[in-house]
C-alpha cells in the first residue's frame, strides 16, 4: 500500500488535489486492489470490486444535511480517484434528500441536494446503493449488511438535539458498527481527516464485487432466499424488499418459526423445544434461532435438529438477522423468551425484533405460558 504514496505525497500540503491522480496511476500500473484472499468476497478474477461505505443523515437538521451534501461535492473534486473506489449505500430518505433535494429538512442551504457532478460521479464512477426508508426498514437492512461484512466503513450524520439519533435501530446499528469493527465517521471534520491518506490505505478493506451481489439469507435454499438488486434508470441500485400482496403465503407446514430465549430464559426454550418437538417437526419447515439457543436446541431434540439454522447469538447481531428475515417476509411465527428483570447488552437489538414484528403483522408470542397456550390451541392434535 506504500507505493499508492510513494511517487507523490498527496496528503502534504498544497498537494491534495494529487492524491486521486496518485491513485489513478498506480491502478494503471498493474497494482490489483482485492484479490487477496481475506479482502474478495467472491466473484471471478478480473471483476471490479469496492469497498462499502453505509450513508445515513438526520432529516431533522439543515445543518447536517448541507455538511453531507457539500462535503460530498469537496470530496468528488479534490480525490475522484480515490472516491471512485468506494461505493456508497443510502438510507432511503437520506438518498432522496443529499442526490436529488426532495424533502431536504427545514433551513438548510443546499435545497437540491449535491451538485449535478457530483451526483453524476456518485452514480456513474461509485456506485450507488439505495435501502428503504428508515420507517420501512432502511436502517435496518443497514445493520444487517454490516453483520454480513457487507458494510465497511458508516457516515452517520445523525443530530444530538432531538431523540432520532435514539431510536432503536440507530443505537443497534452504532454498537454492531463497533463490535464488528465498522469505522464509524460522525461528522465532516472526520471524513475530511479520513481523506485522503486512512482513506487510501483503508481500499483493501473488504473489498465487495460489483455490480452489487445478492441480499441472501443462507436460511432459505434457492430463489426463495435471495433478492437480487434492480438498477434504475438513473444508474442506482435498489434492494427489493417485496410488498406483503407480492409475497407467496406460506400454508401449513411450510411456514417458518423463530425461537429466541434470553440467557436466564435458555433452560425453559430448551424443554419447550423437547415438549413439543413434534408439534414444531410437523408444523414448521425451519426453525431459525439465534446461536447459542439453536446449538442447545439441536443438542437436546433430534427430530428438529435438522431443521435448525443458526444465525449469530444475539449481542452479535442474531436478533438483527432474524428481524430482517421478518421485514422480507421469510418468518410467520416468532417465539421469544424474553427476561424482564436483567439488562442486556443489545435491548435495542431486541427492541427491533419487536419493532419488525408490529409492522409485518407477524405473530409474536413472548413468553413461555402464552406460547405452550398458543401451541396446545393451534398445532397440537
Amino acid at each position: 500500500m506504500n507505493e499508492l504514496l510513494s511517487t507523490q505525497d498527496p496528503g502534504s500540503v498544497g498537494n491534495k488535489a494529487s492524491a486521486g491522480e496518485a491513485f489513478v496511476g498506480t491502478r494503471a500500473s498493474g497494482l490489483r486492489l482485492g484479490d487477496d484472499k481475506t479482502s474478495r468476497q467472491g466473484g471471478s478474477e478480473g471483476e471490479p470490486n469496492k469497498t462499502l461505505i453505509g450513508v445515513l443523515a438526520s432529516h431533522e437538521d439543515g445543518r447536517r444535511h448541507d455538511e453531507l451534501v457539500e462535503l460530498l461535492n469537496e470530496l468528488v473534486e479534490k480525490y475522484p480517484g480515490i472516491l471512485s473506489q468506494f461505493a456508497f449505500v443510502f438510507t432511503g430518505g437520506t438518498f432522496k434528500r443529499i442526490l436529488f433535494g426532495v424533502h431536504c429538512p427545514k433551513g438548510c442551504k443546499h435545497k437540491g441536494g449535491v451538485a449535478e457532478p457530483t451526483r453524476k460521479f456518485l452514480l456513474d464512477a461509485c456506485g450507488v446503493i439505495r435501502l428503504p426508508h428508515h420507517g420501512d426498514g432502511g436502517v435496518l437492512l443497514l445493520a444487517f449488511l454490516v453483520v454480513r461484512r457487507r458494510i465497511s466503513f458508516l457516515w452517520s450524520f445523525l443530530t444530538a438535539v432531538t431523540s432520532h439519533w435514539l431510536l432503536p435501530e440507530n443505537v443497534a446499528l452504532m454498537r454492531l458498527c463497533d463490535h464488528w469493527h465498522v469505522n464509524r465517521l460522525l461528522n465532516a471534520h472526520s471524513v475530511r481527516e479520513w481523506f485522503p491518506e486512512q482513506a487510501l490505505a483503508d481500499l483493501r478493506r473488504n473489498r465487495q464485487d460489483w455490480p452489487p451481489r445478492a441480499i441472501s439469507f443462507d436460511s432459505i435454499e434457492g430463489e426463495d432466499g435471495t433478492f437480487k438488486l434492480t438498477r434504475e434508470s438513473d444508474g442506482w441500485w435498489k434492494i427489493p424488499i417485496p410488498r406483503r400482496v407480492e409475497r407467496r403465503a406460506r400454508k401449513g407446514a411450510e411456514r417458518r418459526l423463530a425461537l429466541i430465549a434470553h440467557d436466564d430464559r435458555k433452560e425453559r426454550m430448551i424443554e419447550f423445544a423437547i415438549d413439543y418437538e413434534r408439534e414444531l417437526n410437523d408444523n414448521f419447515s425451519k426453525v431459525i434461532t439465534t446461536g447459542t439457543t439453536g446449538n442447545r436446541i439441536k443438542e437436546a431434540s433430534r427430530r428438529i435438529a435438522n431443521k435448525v439454522y443458526l444465525y449469530h447469538s444475539g449481542p452479535k447481531g442474531g436478533d438483527i438477522q432474524i428481524a430482517t428475515e421478518i421485514v422480507f417476509g421469510l418468518i410467520d411465527v416468532v417465539i421469544f423468551f424474553v427476561d424482564p428483570l436483567h439488562p442486556h447488552p443489545h435491548t435495542d437489538d431486541i427492541r427491533v425484533v419487536f419493532g419488525s414484528c408490529m409492522m409485518q403483522d407477524v405473530r409474536m408470542l413472548t413468553n413461555e405460558r402464552q406460547a405452550r397456550e398458543w401451541v396446545d390451541a393451534t398445532l397440537a392434535r
